[in-house]
């Protein structure tokens, strides 16, 4: 179990145009691209329940896929991870309304295997959560800098 979270001066709609959208991801949820180049595979739709992205890349070969499972503009987006091999993890994106802004929950939940978990769960987890609080941060800066803007028509900052 890992969590991570962040607080976003805006209201849960405007979270949700990056979050239910699977297309968005790689400007805020990918691991650092420097490292992995991950090269993305979208499905059609790309948003809502059963919206699927599969990544490949890195000089390991990493594989995995991203799955939205359930999306309520109002309460989040849940999704299943998995990569090459392994057992999908639970996951859930939450917006919790505060005064003024919205705080968002980004919690996965899964098992690793007995040997591995056992060895490296510490690493793991924490490797996870520094992934997870980085992208919450990223996802803070696009929707706090776009506003209620769409984000595919992004504003060039030096003007038209």
């Amino acid at each position: 179990h890992v969590e991570e979270s962040v607080m976003i001066n805006a209201p849960p709609a405007a979270i949700h145009v990056w979050v239910n959208d699977l297309g968005h991801w790689s400007d805020w949820a990918q691991w650092n691209q420097a490292d992995l180049a991950p090269h993305n595979q979208l499905s059609t739709p790309s948003a809502g329940p059963g919206a699927t992205l599969t990544w490949s890349g890195g000089g390991d070969e990493s594989s995995g896929e991203v799955r939205i499972t359930k999306s309520d503009p109002t309460l989040g987006v849940w999704f299943e991870n998995r990569t090459r091999g392994g057992e999908p993890s639970r996951a859930r994106l939450s917006y919790v309304p505060r005064p003024g802004v919205t705080e968002v929950i980004w919690r996965d939940e899964g098992e690793l295997p007995p040997i591995v978990g056992g060895l490296f769960l510490d690493l793991f987890q924490t490797r996870l959560g520094k992934h997870m609080a980085a992208g919450l941060q990223r996802l803070k800066e696009l929707v706090e800098l776009n506003g209620k803007v769409d984000p595919r028509v992004v504003p060039n900052p030096e003007g038209p």
